[in-house]
């Protein structure tokens, strides 16, 4: 039998720890990543694809298994399982409703979950504080500022004394949208006029209700809410109501009047940044909760909706390039 000098079988273990150091740090680079969306809407796939393109930046090349329930949470557990069995390295959860169903559902996983689009994490009971996370879930939250939102529609209409305010009770992320909203609007001497709604097909009744007792109309960024847009616009401009939402995609779309709100492919870009730190390693717990900042707002104005109302343009917004004819 011949034996391999010290030097050759030395040489040969360096060989073999460098391969498996490579595939592991292969694997890093390439891992698996689920991507569970409550329900298709252009404005979630721009948060879609800011965080696809962040890891991108930041040297990933995941492989993605996506999935969605058409805005049926009945039929989040199902989705989730399924996305969870291919043993995914992280998972991307969106909107409130379904992240607090992979709470729940996927309570026993070994992977983190990071979020994108939800509104009050620790209202919903996702995270204990917006300093520090769960083990194995952080994100980042979609809540735009309330005082700059009531500036805006201050703007456009100097007299508004009455906010209609729309919402689902069922849903803790219209809640949380609330909550800042009745503070901010107390600070702004502005009455808010609440109704709610838990059932798609109540909404234009309940959006009929507002007809006279207010100025203008506020639709939260709302898993029920935004989906129902063209219905809701449907009433609400028959009856002459300006209608504002932090969704720039109904704006575009001239559903309502205007929005100033967070940009969402920003808001994937701050979630893929997060995701990015999570999968080399770091602990989701030490990921404080992103809160958007002015730099992740964005206005825009239907100038259909404005010629419709009656509305001129303010000097203040002349420049704003933010008008969609």
């Amino acid at each position: 039998m011949k034996f391999r000098p010290l030097q050759t079988l030395a040489a040969a273990c360096v060989g073999l720890a460098f391969a498996i150091g490579s595939s592991a740090a292969l694997a890093q680079q390439t891992p698996k990543v689920a991507i569970a969306l409550f329900g298709p809407h252009p404005t979630l796939h721009q948060l879609i694809d800011g965080f696809k393109a962040e890891l991108a930046r930041q040297g990933f090349k995941p492989t993605y298994d996506e999935g969605h329930v058409n805005f049926d949470r009945s039929l989040a557990p199902q989705l989730l399982n399924k996305l969870a069995a291919g043993n995914p390295d992280l998972m991307l959860t969106i909107t409130t409703p379904l992240t607090q169903t992979a709470k729940q559902a996927l309570a026993s996983r070994k992977f983190p979950i990071v979020f994108g689009s939800v509104t009050d994490p620790v209202g919903a009971k996702l995270v204990p504080s917006a300093e520090k996370s769960d083990p194995l879930m952080t994100g980042g939250s979609n809540i735009p500022s309330m005082d700059a939102t009531l500036e805006f529609i201050k703007t456009l209409m100097p007299n508004v004394k009455r906010l209609g305010f729309l919402y689902n009770p069922g849903d803790d992320s219209d809640l949380g949208f609330l909550r800042t909203m009745e503070a901010a609007a107390a600070k702004h001497k502005i009455e808010l006029v609440k109704v709610g709604v838990d059932n798609a097909n109540d909404i234009p009744a309940r959006v009929q209700s507002f007809q006279g007792r207010v100025d203008a109309l506020m639709i939260p960024a709302s898993s029920l809410l935004i989906p129902a847009a063209p219905a809701i616009a449907s009433v609400a401009n028959r009856m002459k109501l300006p209608t504002f939402s932090p969704n720039l995609t109904n704006v575009a779309a001239h559903h309502f009047l205007g929005a100033m709100t967070v940009e969402y492919t920003r808001l994937g870009t701050t979630v893929g940044k997060i995701a990015a730190d999570v999968l080399r390693g770091k602990n989701p717990a030490d990921i404080a909760v992103a809160m958007p900042t002015a730099a992740d707002h964005e206005m825009k104005i239907s100038a259909v909706r404005m010629k419709d109302l009656g509305i001129q343009l303010p000097a203040s917004l002349k420049n704003c390039n933010c008008v969609v004819e």
